[in-house]
């Protein structure tokens, strides 16, 4: 069954990293919901909490701190170039 699980984050993974290489080169998130991008956090911190209050292998440990620790950096992107975008100003490289 641990084959399962490995596949799972490596899928979850291999989606999350394009989400943030998209956001760095156009440091833009007008095209995210914010709605969405929540509810999925809340599901990710309440399966991480199931997790961390059972017994489980490592993998899955380690699966779902990297997992919560992505989709953490994606919602944080996401709403820094919301807000910088909000107001109008224009990003300088």
């Amino acid at each position: 069954m641990a084959i399962f699980c490995t596949i799972y984050y490596i899928l979850s993974y291999i989606e999350t990293v394009p989400q943030i290489i998209k956001l760095i080169k156009t440091k833009s998130s007008n095209d995210y919901s914010l709605g969405m991008i929540s509810i999925q956090l809340i599901a990710l911190i309440s399966w991480s909490i199931y997790i961390f209050t059972s017994v489980q292998s490592i993998v899955v440990y380690v699966g779902t701190i990297i997992d919560l620790l992505l989709l953490l950096f994606v919602d944080f992107l996401i709403i820094m170039y919301y807000k910088f975008n909000k107001k109008g100003v224009e990003w300088d490289e």
